[in-house]
C-alpha cells in the first residue's frame, strides 16, 4: 500500500516575512531574517520562595554533571542548593513513596542584608547556560551571574556592585540532614571553606570546597562557624567544587556487603582540591569562555522557531496564563529547548546519568529514591539524546552500564537456572538480563513490574547511538558488544511455545494481570517486540562489521519465531496474549493505563514504521482507545511522539498543550502527578516528542516535517539529526515546506522522504545540481558526500486528500463474499480498498478504480479466516491518495458478530 504522510494546510493571515526566518547561512533567497538571535530565557520579577515549595517550583535549576545547582535568587540571604548524584543513602527497610536515595549535598547561603530592593530581575538565559540575579538597594545596582562549568568542574558566582566598596556578604555552605546516617563539618580557612562528611550506609566520602576572591575590601574566616565574610568589596568570585570517593569499577556492584562497595577508593579531597586549585589560577572571564564554549557548542547545534516573539511577562506568569489563553509559541519554543539544556546540565562524560529527578533533589528522601527505572524512565532522559542532536552526552550513560552490566551478567546465569536450565552455558557466557531498577550502588534481582524487555530496551538505546552517528568503531567496540550479549541472553530464556519463542515468565510494565501471580505471563508484547528488535539490531551490526560471532546463526533462526505483533479484535495491538477485545485482559488491567508498552516497536522502536502500514494503523486504533486520561507528565510526552508517529500532528499536540497546561511549573520542571512533585523525564520527553513532529527516520528514511500540527502553520528548525547521521534543517510557510537542507556527516545514502520532493530543484550548497533517483513524486534518493549540505526549493504545493470515512461491514448471509460501504470525500475520482488479514503487517490491494462508495467482495475461502482489518482510501484525479484512510475490523461470525 502506497503511503504518505499526513500534512495539514492552514492558511496564515500574518505573512512569514513579519518575524523572519534563518536556517543557516546557505538560506541564500534573501527572505530570511535572523530569528537564531532570539532570547530563550525564563525569568522572574521576585526570588523564589525559601522553601521546598519554592524549590521545586521557583528556583532555576543548573547543573555541569558533577553537581546540580539550584538557585533561589534571595536579596537578604541567597540560598544555593548543590546535588550530587554519588551521594546515596539506604536503608534496609527502604519501602514507601519517598524513601532514602539521592542525598542534598549541601546548602549553601550569602548573607547581603538587604532589604526594600527595586528592580529586582532574576533569569536563566538559555542560550548561553547563565543565570544571573539584579536589583537596586539603597542607590546602589547589586547584580550577581552564576554558572556551572563542565570542563573546569566548578561553579562561578560572580557578584558585583556599582558602587566601589559597597558589596558586602557572608558565604555559609551547611549540610542538611546530618544524624541518621549522615555525619559532617564545616570548616573556614584563608579564603576556602571545606565541607565534608560521611554518609553511613555505603561509606561515602564527601567534600565540597567553596573559594572566595574579592576585588577590593576585607575577608575575614571564621573557622568555628565555617563562614567567610567579605566586606567593603568591589566584586567577588566564589568557586564552588563537590566530590565523593565514588567511581565507576565493577566493585560497587558486585561487592554484597554496603560499606565494602567503595573500599580503597581514595578520599575526595585531593580531587576536589585539584578541582578548586585548577579553575582558580583562571580568571573568571576565562572560566566564562570556557564554560560558554563547551555549552554552547551543544546547545547552539539545535534551533526552533514557531514565530514567537519574546514575551514581556514573567515567566511564571506565561506558564499560568497557557492552560487558559491561547496557546504560547514562546512557552512551546522554550520548553523544548529547556529539555535539551537540562540533558546538557544532567549528562556528561564522566558522570553519572540523569535519574529520575535528573540531577536535583532537595530531599533526605527523594521519590522513589532518585533512582534508575529502566520501564520508560531512563529511556525517556535519553529520548532526545541523538535526534535533538547531542549524541555525546549518551556517553554518561554508556559509562554507568558498562560498570553494572557485570552484575547483570550474573543474574542472567541465574535467571537460566531457574527458568531455562537447559539453555544454561556452563561456563557462564549467558548474556546479560535487563533490570529494572538501578542506582549508583546497587542493581536488584528480577521484578514483576516489568519483563526482560527492558535488556533489550536498554540495547536499543546502544544501537541508536550508532544508527545515528554511524560511527563503525563505535559500533564494534561499545555498540555490538552490548547488544551481542544481550542476544545471547534472550537466545537462551526464550521458550518454544505452540510454534514460537516466548518470554517466560513474562510481565508488561507496571500493569496487573488478576489472578495471576505476581502479574506474571507468558510472551508479553513489551518483552516480544524488544527480543525482535535487539535480535534484528544485532544481526544487522553483525552485516556492518562483517562479524562471524557463534551465535549470530541461531539469532537469525530465532527472528522470525519471536511473534513481536499481535493485532487484536478491536484493531488493537495486543497488549497480553490474553487478551482479545481491548482492555478484556482482566477487570486489574487499566485501559487508560500510563504505560503503553505495546507500542514501543512504534516509537522508540523502529519495526513499525510506514513498511508496515497495518501495524501502523493498529497502534493508533490503541492509543485512540488509551485516551487521554493520565495525567502523568511522561506518559503525556510519550504520546506526543507516539502520535507523530502515526503522523497524527494535531492529535501529538493535544499532548505538548496538556503537557504545558497540566504538568510543567513555572521553572518548567515537570510536575509528575500533582504535589508539585518533580520528575525530570517528561522534560526530556516533551523535547523528543516535538522532534518526532519535525523530523522521523525510523525506517532510514529522512522525513522531514511528517507530522507538522495545524497549530504551527510556520516556522522553521536547523540542526535536528535523522539516523544515517543526517542533519536536517526545514523551512514552512501555510503548512508547507519551502526549504529543506540536509548535512551528510559522514557520507551515504540519502533517502529523503517529502510531498513532490521529486519535482523540487535540489542542489548543492555551491549550487551544483543534485543527481538523484525517484521513486514516485514524494521520495528521492541520493548518493551524498561526507560534509556536502544538500539543499531543496521551489517544492510544489502539496494539497493533501481527505481520507473516506466511516467503513462498514454490511450483513450478508452468503457465507464466500461481503459487502463494504463507506463515506466518500469530494474530488476523489476513486476509491482503493486493501486488506490485512490476521497480524499481517501490509495491506494486499483488494481492488482499485472502485467508483462509489460500496463493494462487494469475494472471497471462497472466508470461512477459514479468523480475522481480517478492512482499509479503503481515496484516489484523486492526479493519481494522490489520500494520506489515510478508514478502517474496520472483520471477525469470523463464530468469534463475534461485527457486521451492521
Amino acid at each position: 500500500m502506497k503511503t504518505i504522510r499526513r500534512l495539514t494546510i492552514v492558511i496564515l493571515f500574518a505573512s512569514l516575512g513579519l518575524h523572519g526566518l534563518s536556517l543557516s547561512a546557505t538560506a541564500d533567497d534573501g527572505k530570511h531574517a535572523d530569528a537564531e538571535g532570539k532570547t530563550l530565557r525564563l525569568w522572574y520579577d521576585k526570588p523564589a520562595p525559601d522553601s521546598d515549595a519554592g524549590w521545586v517550583n521557583r528556583s532555576i535549576p543548573m547543573g555541569n554533571g558533577y553537581m546540580g545547582v539550584n538557585v533561589f535568587g534571595g536579596v537578604e540571604t541567597e540560598r544555593i542548593q548543590i546535588t550530587e548524584n554519588s551521594l546515596y543513602d539506604w536503608a534496609a527497610k527502604n519501602t514507601g513513596f519517598k524513601r532514602r536515595g539521592v542525598n542534598n549535598f549541601a546548602e549553601v547561603y550569602l548573607d547581603f542584608g538587604h532589604k526594600n530592593v527595586s528592580s529586582y530581575e532574576r533569569g536563566l538565559n538559555l542560550n548561553d547556560g547563565l543565570a544571573h540575579v539584579s536589583y537596586q538597594h539603597d542607590g546602589v545596582k547589586y547584580s550577581r551571574e552564576c554558572f556551572t562549568s563542565y570542563p573546569d568542574k566548578v561553579m562561578a558566582i560572580h557578584l558585583n556592585a556599582s558602587k566601589e566598596g559597597a558589596l558586602s556578604f557572608t558565604l555559609r555552605p551547611t549540610i542538611p540532614f546530618l544524624g541518621d546516617g549522615k555525619s559532617g563539618s564545616v570548616s573556614a580557612k584563608d579564603d576556602t571553606v571545606t565541607l565534608s562528611g560521611v554518609m553511613t550506609y555505603f561509606d561515602i566520602k564527601f567534600e565540597g570546597q567553596f573559594k572566595v576572591i574579592p576585588t577590593g575590601g576585607e575577608m575575614n574566616a571564621s573557622n568555628g562557624e565555617g563562614t567567610i565574610t567579605v566586606s567593603g568589596a568591589d566584586s567577588a568570585v566564589i568557586l564552588i567544587a563537590v566530590g565523593t570517593n565514588y567511581q565507576f569499577d565493577p566493585q560497587v556492584f558486585l561487592t554484597r556487603e554496603p560499606a565494602d562497595k567503595l573500599k580503597g577508593f581514595p578520599d575526595p579531597h585531593d580531587k576536589v582540591t585539584g578541582y578548586l586549585t585548577d579553575a582558580a589560577a583562571k580568571s573568571y572571564e576565562q572560566l566564562l569562555a570556557n564554560h560558554q564554549a563547551d555549552y554552547t557548542e551543544l546547545f547552539d547545534r539545535v534551533h526552533l522557531y514557531l514565530g514567537a516573539d519574546e514575551p514581556v511577562i514573567p515567566t511564571d506568569e506565561l506558564v499560568d496564563a497557557y492552560p487558559d489563553g491561547s496557546s504560547s509559541r514562546y512557552l512551546e519554543e522554550l520548553a523544548f529547548q529547556f529539555g535539551r539544556y537540562m540533558l546538557i546540565c544532567s549528562s556528561r562524560a564522566g558522570t553519572l546519568p540523569p535519574h529520575l529527578q535528573g540531577i536535583w533533589n532537595v530531599y533526605a528522601r527523594p521519590p522513589w529514591s532518585s533512582q534508575y527505572l529502566h520501564d520508560t524512565n531512563v529511556q525517556m532522559a535519553y529520548a532526545p539524546v541523538f535526534s535533538a542532536n547531542m549524541p555525546e552526552l549518551f556517553e554518561s550513560y554508556a559509562s554507568f552500564f558498562n560498570v553494572f552490566v557485570h552484575r547483570q551478567r550474573e543474574y542472567a546465569t541465574q535467571y537460566l537456572e531457574q527458568y531455562n536450565p537447559a539453555q544454561l552455558d556452563p561456563n557462564g557466557d549467558n548474556g546479560w538480563s535487563g533490570p529494572f531498577w538501578v542506582n549508583p550502588y546497587d542493581v536488584p534481582g528480577k521484578t514483576p513490574i516489568a519483563g526482560f524487555g527492558t535488556g533489550c530496551w536498554i540495547s536499543q538505546m546502544f544501537w541508536d547511538y550508532y544508527d545515528y552517528t554511524r560511527d563503525e568503531t563505535l559500533l564494534a567496540e561499545t555498540v555490538y558488544p552490548v547488544m551481542y550479549e544481550q542476544a545471547n541472553f534472550v537466545s537462551r530464556f526464550v521458550q518454544e511455545i505452540d510454534g514460537v519463542l516466548l518470554a517466560k515468565p513474562s510481565s508488561s510494565p507496571e500493569q496487573y494481570l488478576e489472578g495471576r501471580r505476581e502479574r506474571e505471563t507468558i510472551g508479553t508484547t513489551f518483552d516480544q517486540q524488544m527480543f525482535y528488535e535487539n535480535h534484528h539490531n544485532t544481526l544487522t551490526a553483525a552485516k556492518i562489521l562483517g562479524r562471524t560471532d557463534d551465535r549470530l546463526k541461531l539469532y537469525e533462526k530465532q527472528l522470525p519465531l519471536l511473534d513481536p505483533i499481535h493485532v487484536g479484535k478491536s484493531g488493537q495491538i495486543k497488549e497480553f496474549r490474553e487478551e482479545e477485545f481491548y482492555g478484556d485482559a482482566g477487570k486489574s488491567i487499566d485501559p487508560h493505563h500510563r504505560h503503553t508498552s505495546m507500542l514501543l516497536g512504534s516509537y522508540p522502536g523502529q519495526l513499525i514504521n510506514d513498511s508496515t502500514p497495518a501495524w501502523l494503523d493498529a497502534v493508533k486504533t490503541t492509543l485512540t482507545m488509551r485516551t487521554r486520561r493520565s495525567n502523568i507528565g511522561w506518559a503525556r510526552a510519550e504520546r506526543i511522539a507516539l502520535w507523530a508517529r502515526v503522523h497524527d500532528g494535531d492529535e501529538a499536540y493535544l499532548f505538548y498543550r496538556d503537557l504545558l497546561a497540566g504538568n510543567y511549573l513555572h521553572n518548567l520542571f515537570n510536575d509528575h502527578r500533582g504535589g508539585p512533585l518533580f520528575q525530570a523525564d517528561a522534560n526530556y520527553g516533551a523535547t523528543a516528542g516535538v522532534t518526532e513532529l519535525l523530523l522521523q527516520s525510523q525506517d532510514h528514511v529522512v522525513a522531514p516535517l511528517p507530522a507538522l500540527p495545524a497549530a504551527w502553520p510556520s516556522g522553521s528548525y536547523r540542526g535536528l539529526l535523522a539516523r544515517g547521521n543526517f542533519e536536517v534543517s526545514a523551512q514552512w510557510s501555510d503548512g508547507q515546506a519551502t526549504y529543506l537542507e540536509v548535512l551528510s556527516k559522514v557520507g551515504g545514502t540519502l533517502n529523503l522522504r517529502y510531498p513532490n520532493v521529486a519535482k523540487s530543484v535540489i542542489k548543492t550548497t555551491d549550487g551544483q545540481k543534485v543527481n538523484f533517483v525517484a521513486k514516485g513524486s514524494d521520495d528521492v534518493s541520493i548518493e551524498t558526500t561526507k560534509g556536502k549540505t544538500y539543499v531543496v526549493t521551489n517544492i510544489p504545493a502539496y494539497v493533501p486528500l481527505a481520507a473516506p470515512s466511516n467503513l462498514k461491514l454490511i450483513k450478508d448471509d452468503t457465507i464466500d463474499q461481503l459487502k463494504l460501504s463507506w463515506t466518500g470525500v469530494p474530488n476523489a475520482m476513486s476509491y482503493n480498498l486493501y486488506r490485512a488479514i490476521g497480524n499481517a503487517p501490509d495491506y494486499e490491494l483488494v481492488a482499485s478504480e472502485i467508483v462509489g462508495t460500496n463493494f462487494v467482495h469475494q472471497e471462497p475461502a472466508l470461512k477459514q479466516i479468523e480475522q481480517m482489518t478492512w482499509k479503503v482510501t481515496a484516489v484523486r484525479n492526479d493519481e494522490r491518495e489520500s494520506d489515510g484512510g478508514a478502517t474496520v475490523i472483520w471477525l469470523k461470525p463464530s468469534t463475534h458478530e461485527p457486521i451492521n
